[in-house]
């Protein structure tokens, strides 16, 4: 009986070890394919780009990284993307989800608890987006979440 309630326990942990525990490793698994688009820009990048667009926003980041995955619905690498994108964000503060259209398409928001970090799922019937912003993140830069203000040229 004890022997089988370890067993249990260490297959119902197994799922959380699974996922990932970085953006970085979300791309190392999802970068790889064809339908797979990763971009990485670094504080001197977005830093560069803020003073080129005279961004106020983009001053206030340290880190932008987004994977776009080119697949429909019923495709097991976006079905696998959208588990892992959301197994990603838990724990994080959600600040708004938005469906748009009848075609099934959702962008939600989140935050983490310090405010250093910001993630946007966009889904729509043929692809799916996970964008992670890592810097300040205050009232100013949340209310240019929810007003979709965030621009890069």
């Amino acid at each position: 009986m004890r022997k089988s309630a370890i067993i249990l326990m260490l297959l119902c942990l197994v799922p959380l070890y699974a996922a990932a525990q970085s953006f970085e490793e979300l791309i190392d698994r999802y970068g790889p394919n064809k339908e797979v688009v990763t971009v990485t820009m670094s504080e001197s990048v977005l830093q560069r780009m803020a003073r080129r667009d005279d961004n106020d926003l983009l001053r206030k980041l340290t880190e932008l990284k987004i994977i776009s995955v080119s697949a429909e619905d019923g495709d097991s690498l976006r079905t696998d993307f959208l588990e892992d994108a959301r197994m990603y964000s838990d724990g994080l503060e959600r600040l708004y989800s938005v469906s748009i259209g009848s075609d099934g398409s959702v962008m939600s928001v989140y935050v983490d608890a310090d405010r250093r970090k910001a993630l946007m799922l966009a889904v729509d019937a043929e692809s799916a987006l996970l964008m992670e912003m890592v810097g300040d993140i205050d009232g100013q830069m949340q209310d240019a979440l929810l007003n979709n203000e965030i621009k890069i040229k």
